[in-house]
């Protein structure tokens, strides 16, 4: 049976996290788990449509938002789900996980830039030699790679119906002149249904590529085979097509030579930006070791797709001009290799510490002290990271030096230990990529983590079109515009959900109930971070009393820790009006989670001048608890019966500890 509006004692906002939940899923979750056995769930769900600023002109949009009003140990609530699953980009299925694996590669820069973003001219170059070099591989090195596979499927194609066809002239101007077509309409097509300025770089670096070898083509027919006929006989070394995979595999070895030298210089900017008494340090690790791990990952992929098509097509075993025209591009399979082999014992040592630490540790022994050791960027993996990347960087930057110089690398010390490396690499990358495969799925977890922080930093520049007055209440402040900020536009569509969905409330119910804000994972980001939103300064007058919750937080464990030039402590003035806005805080978190803990709350005041001041205004401090709950890991707190009792108790039952509210 409906509550009557003026009943509702509790507006319940659930913010899902981490994951990819259905709409309304965490709700019905969360809901039946509240309800007691002998008070079954009856009451229906239903939907409440509002409004969203669209991104597209003349276009209205909407988002639901999935409700329930339901009795809870006497309390009657409305409890209504925040859902911001499809604005987060997150896939289910094996598909969308590799969807999701490329937004993360993609998106680190995001990370890097934002953590980069700090006082101090080296800490400056470290932030702009990290977008170079994710351009770089995002855009000339990608787009020659996938140019590549494009004539090369082509070449084998044509070989397989008539062998011999790729070395013909006319045959290979016809291959490579239809391989340029389809890369030229496919980037016109790209660049007209994308939004992703990341994406549009990609399809003009297709389309460049694809006009410089339509031009290459041109001036070997014109002007090239008429200087060097040499290379121009179905005998030489690079015949036909061969001849043009040849260059573009030249090219991408001199692009790679380039990233070499943005990713060295950035190690010298961090190394620098160390010496800055005002630099955040844990972030500026992160400013350098994110886009060294992209080039680490980019390098590993893209030679490691050559050797699956090798090992996997047997056509090119029977055209050894073709695969010797990749092989000499193999040595960097090699340099990751042995930094991917570093890694892996140094994450596996991290690993094996953690699941021991989980076995012989519980709540007493979490509270007298001990603590699991991180496994998100933790100090080892750190500095491994940065180990391997000077070291295979400057590696790979001295055989190409080496090439670029006619010096044979076969002959050096690095080149034959190189050679010994890569024999193993081409041996184990293949069946390493199929047991890949067969992991990545259990692998969801940590991708969607990621895939959270990523979405939570990705920004763009603003433009006019965001400072319109189109008497949108939550539009993006003109000032923004105007300073030439930087606009967190995911993060930004996510609040303005919440926004919307307390201004519902506010204008629907005005005898002030109680808020109550319940919120896992990244959500938790959410919530905190609109109730330190100078723009929601009539919460407090809307409803009587804010209560939050947030399970397995990440604020402290992770944002806290690693942006605290962002996110800095819960005493400074930057979250004055979330102090101000909340009641009571309840935090609860698992002594294993290896992405939200504790929360570092607000310190008392201890001096004199501090406990006047207390004295004052101390029946308006908001009152904190933490609540450590037993191993079982970051997901699955909803229905989580140890967490469900804290919920009942601090929330839902009759007496608790009373909350003095603050003034209006």
């Amino acid at each position: 049976m409906a509550i009557e509006d003026s009943t509702i004692e509790k507006v319940v906002l659930v913010i899902h996290g981490v994951g990819d939940p259905p709409p309304g899923g965490t709700l019905n979750r969360f809901a039946r788990s509240l309800a007691r056995d002998e008070q079954p769930l009856v009451e229906h769900q239903s939907t409440i449509w509002l409004g969203e600023k669209s991104t597209v002109a003349n276009r209205t949009r909407t988002f639901p938002a999935h409700v329930r009003q339901l009795s809870i140990d006497g309390n009657q609530c409305e409890m209504a789900e925040v859902f911001w699953g499809d604005l987060s980009q997150v896939k289910r299925g094996l598909l969308g996980l590799v969807y999701g694996l490329f937004q993360i590669l993609f998106g680190l820069r995001y990370v890097a830039y934002i953590a980069a973003d700090q006082p101090g001219i080296a800490a400056r170059y470290l932030k702009l030699l990290g977008l170079m070099s994710s351009r770089i591989l995002q855009g000339p090195v990608l787009a020659i790679t996938v140019f590549l596979g494009m004539i090369t499927a082509a070449a084998f194609g044509t070989d397989t119906m008539w062998p011999g066809s790729y070395k013909d002239t006319v045959w290979t101007q016809i291959l490579l002149g239809g391989c340029a077509a389809v890369a030229i309409a496919a980037a016109a097509v790209g660049l007209r249904i994308t939004r992703s300025r990341v994406v549009m770089r990609f399809w003009f670096w297709i389309c460049t590529v694809a006009v410089w070898s339509v031009f290459l083509m041109t001036a070997k027919a014109l002007w090239i085979d008429a200087l060097y006929p040499e290379i121009n006989c179905d005998h030489c070394a690079h015949p036909g097509l061969i001849w043009f995979c040849r260059v573009l595999v030249v090219l991408l070895g001199l692009i790679w030579f380039v990233e070499s030298m943005v990713v060295i210089a950035m190690g010298a900017c961090w190394f620098s930006a160390w010496s800055h008494p005002r630099v955040y340090k844990p972030a500026i690790n992160l400013g350098f070791l994110l886009p060294a791990l992209a080039v680490g990952i980019w390098g590993q992929a893209l030679p490691m797709a050559w050797l699956f098509a090798r090992e996997g097509i047997s056509k090119t075993n029977h055209i050894p001009e073709f695969v010797a025209a990749f092989d000499e591009a193999l040595p960097l399979l090699g340099v990751q290799f042995l930094m991917m082999v570093v890694m892996a014992i140094s994450t596996s040592a991290v690993l094996f510490r953690y699941f021991s630490w989980r076995s012989k540790n519980n709540i007493t022994s979490f509270s007298g002290g001990s603590r699991p050791p991180r496994l998100i960027v933790n100090a080892l993996q750190q500095w491994t990271l940065g180990v391997c990347t000077l070291a295979g960087v400057s590696l790979v930057f001295l055989l190409c030096t080496m090439n670029m110089l006619s010096i044979a690398y076969q002959t050096s010390l690095p080149g034959i230990a190189l050679m010994e490396v890569n024999k193993y690499a081409v041996v184990l990358m293949v069946p390493l990529g199929g047991v890949a495969i067969v992991v990545l799925p259990y692998l969801r977890p940590g991708f969607d983590i990621l895939l959270d922080v990523v979405n939570h930093f990705y920004f763009r520049a603003t433009n006019i079109a965001d400072a319109l007055d189109d008497d949108d209440e939550f539009d993006i402040q003109e000032t923004t515009f105007e300073s030439g900020s930087l606009f967190f536009s995911r993060r930004d569509m996510i609040h303005c959900r919440i926004k919307r969905i307390l201004v519902y409330y506010r204008e629907r119910l005005l005898h002030r109930p109680e808020l109550v804000i319940i919120s896992h994972s990244q959500g938790t980001m959410v919530a905190v971070e609109i109730l330190n939103d100078p723009e929601m300064s009539w919460l407090s007058s809307s409803f009587s009393k804010t209560t939050l919750v947030t399970m397995g937080s990440p604020l402290t464990y992770l944002y806290q820790h690693y942006f605290g030039h962002l996110y800095p402590s819960l005493n400074e003035p930057y979250w004055d009006d979330l102090r101000q806005r909340i009641d009571r805080w309840v935090n609860l978190f698992r002594i294993d989670d290896f992405v939200g803990q504790e929360v570092d709350f607000p310190i008392l005041p201890q001096n004199a001048k501090q406990q006047s001041w207390m004295t004052e205004f101390g029946a308006f401090m908001p009152v904190y608890s933490g609540h450590p709950l037993g191993c079982r890991g970051h997901v699955n707190y909803w229905d989580d019966e140890e967490a469900l009792a804290v919920i009942r108790q601090e929330v839902f039952a009759a007496e608790r500890p009373a909350v003095s509210k603050k003034a209006a």
